[in-house]
């Protein structure tokens, strides 16, 4: 495999206002888990499985420590990687045993969200609410 390809499967992005996007919902995810307000803890880019050389690692995962499970998935995107991370997402909360209830996709360049639940596929009404949270992501940016 070419390192080319690995970056690619690997998801790897790391421009200044992809990873801004990530520090900007991680601090605030943090902060409401710090206070209480959210059970789940916000990591970035960290392996869903840890110590499985073949785990995903979403930009952002939160994880319920206590069950050892995560919920939510959020990966930042540019427009024109938003669907392709969308499809991989759904693949992720369809096909595997990790607790993925919530997946969101943030494109970045156009400010908007996209979501994907287990229970209701691809929701277009308000994709930024996370119903696991109660939190409405947009509004955290």
């Amino acid at each position: 495999m070419s390192m080319i390809t690995a970056e690619i499967e690997m998801g790897h992005l790391a421009t200044l206002h992809h990873q801004r996007a990530i520090k900007k919902l991680i601090v605030a995810l943090d902060k409401l888990f710090q206070d209480g307000l959210i059970t789940l803890e916000a990591l970035p880019e960290t392996d869903i499985d840890p110590g499985n050389p073949e785990s995903k690692c979403p930009d952002i995962i939160l994880r319920d420590n206590e069950r050892l499970l995560v919920p939510v998935i959020i990966e930042v995107a540019t427009h024109f990687g938003a669907r392709t991370d969308l499809k991989k997402m759904r693949n992720l909360i369809e096909n595997t045993e990790y607790g993925i209830e919530e997946g969101f996709v943030y494109d970045f360049e156009k400010s908007t969200w996209m979501k994907f639940s287990k229970e209701k596929g691809l929701e277009t009404d308000n994709p930024s609410w996370s119903n696991i949270l109660s939190v409405d992501l947009s509004r955290i940016l």
